[in-house]
């Protein structure tokens, strides 16, 4: 059974979980995060290379050098504030 995903840029996203990707698979996107924790990981924002794209709520990694991309979320976010806001 094939799961449908969600396109952005040149990576696919799950429509009903977080997708997890790792720095180097985001290479051309920002990754943001802020210096608070949730438990699981660091409150954190990702935009993708595409101009007029909104910011997408993630939890960051540092350490493990990996990002847990909230895409499945209905809408995208002015600021990687209010993305992170989102969590």
């Amino acid at each position: 059974m094939t799961k449908e995903k969600r396109q952005i840029g040149h990576l696919q996203f799950h429509l009903d979980q977080p997708t997890e990707y790792s720095f180097a698979e985001l290479h051309t996107w920002v990754i943001w995060q802020f210096p608070r924790t949730d438990g699981q990981g660091m409150l954190g924002a990702v935009h993708p290379p595409i101009a007029q794209h909104g910011w997408l709520p993630a939890l960051v990694h540092p350490y493990k050098e990996r990002v847990i991309i909230h895409a499945h979320y209905p809408q995208t976010y002015p600021t990687p504030e209010a993305a992170a806001d989102a969590l």
